[in-house]
């Protein structure tokens, strides 16, 4: 039987998103458009918009989403690829752009998805990451807002998932756990 570590109480993840939220407000006099990276940032982005609305109601984020598949079952990255692109209607060009994903590890998705909405013309891409590891990245990459910074461990919880444990197993934990060895 798999055992979890709590690395990060559902207090301190809260913490964390607002801190976030506060960066991105003060960077940010206009909302930029939000790409939240599914399957993995969908807890962290609705609660980070949610946050967004609460410190300045006025600031109405825009949020839409791709679904890039990098990780297998098997915990291994992979070559990246789009399986869902952003709606039609979104508009990139000209636009300051803030990627959305639960975690950085290696920033292959990362460099992968930066790259493809530059090439759509977005004017500025950065990434919010409710975790960033601390491990030797593919692409030099490092978040512009993070919650924590942790080592090099399977993490579940908030978006990240243990599929040997079941399908989206943990990912909707409202903390962050590592898989314990």
């Amino acid at each position: 039987m798999t055992h979890y570590n709590t690395l990060a109480t559902s207090e301190q993840v809260s913490d964390a998103i607002t801190d976030i939220a506060k960066n991105i407000l003060n960077d940010h006099e206009q909302s930029p458009l939000f790409v939240g990276l599914l399957r993995g940032a969908a807890p962290f982005s609705s609660r980070l918009m949610t946050e967004l609305a609460c410190q300045a109601p006025e600031y109405h984020p825009e949020l839409d989403y791709m679904m890039v598949s990098t990780y297998g079952a098997d915990r291994h990255a992979g070559e990246p690829h789009i399986v869902t692109d952003l709606a039609p209607s979104t508009i990139v060009n000209g636009r300051a752009v803030i990627i959305i994903d639960d975690v950085l590890d290696k920033g292959i998705t990362a460099d992968f998805v930066i790259k493809h909405l530059e090439a759509r013309g977005a004017s500025d891409v950065r990434l919010a990451v409710l975790c960033e590891k601390l491990v030797t990245r593919e692409k030099p990459i490092e978040a512009d807002y993070k919650g924590f910074t942790l080592g090099d461990r399977w993490l579940v919880g908030m978006g990240m998932d243990d599929s040997s444990a079941a399908v989206e197993g943990y990912r909707w934990l409202d903390e962050i756990r590592e898989v314990a060895k």
